[in-house]
Parts: structure tokens; sequence; C-alpha cells
């Protein structure tokens, strides 16, 4: 039985960040899903934890039931999977981005 020593490395897929962990370990989580990726420079800029308006009908997405059809469904892309949200554009970017697992090497 060999014993791990040492550091390992590796590489976020999405983002490029490069993590250095000490052995044994054999993945990291890289937090780059609460970075907007579209800001410049992009993964810099922290997005705004996603809470949707409970009170409004439109945000279940049931706009028949409700006699909302069409009305700001249009400039809303979010979903029920959404994390983050980034206010810097029009319209907002909201993110559906999970935390990344990186494989150490």
């Amino acid at each position: 039985m060999t014993t791990k020593v040492g550091y390992i490395y590796g590489k976020c897929g999405l983002c490029g960040r490069e993590y250095r962990a000490q052995r044994p370990a054999d993945s990291v989580l890289c937090d780059c899903y609460k970075y907007c990726p579209i800001c410049s420079p992009p993964w810099t800029v922290p997005m705004t934890p996603f809470t949707p308006d409970n009170a409004n009908p439109i945000t279940y997405r049931n706009e028949d039931r409700f006699g909302v059809k069409g009305q700001a469904l249009e400039k809303a892309e979010w979903n029920l999977e959404t994390l983050c949200v980034c206010y810097n554009h029009t319209p907002p970017y909201y993110s559906n981005l999970k935390p990344v697992e990186v494989k150490l090497t």
C-alpha cells in the first residue's frame, strides 16, 4: 500500500482557475458559479443570490391560469434552477451554473 503525500494540481474546466491541494485529496469544488461569466473580465464580478418573487403569479410560470400571458415573461429568463443573477447587464444575466468539481492529478 502506498501513501499519498505531496501536492496535486487541477484546473477548472469552466473558468480556468488553477487549484493546488495537499494529498490525499482527489478533488476540490470550484466556486466559479458565484461569479458572472459575461462581465469583463470574466469570472471576477460576484453575482447576487437569486430569490424569486413568490407573491407574483408570473414567477410560477403558470401564466394561462392567472391571465397574465406575455406580461414580463419575455424579459425573465430564469427558471426553478436559477441560483444567481447579475444585474450589471440589460436584461439581467440569470445563472443556472452549479459548483464544478475539479479533479486533481
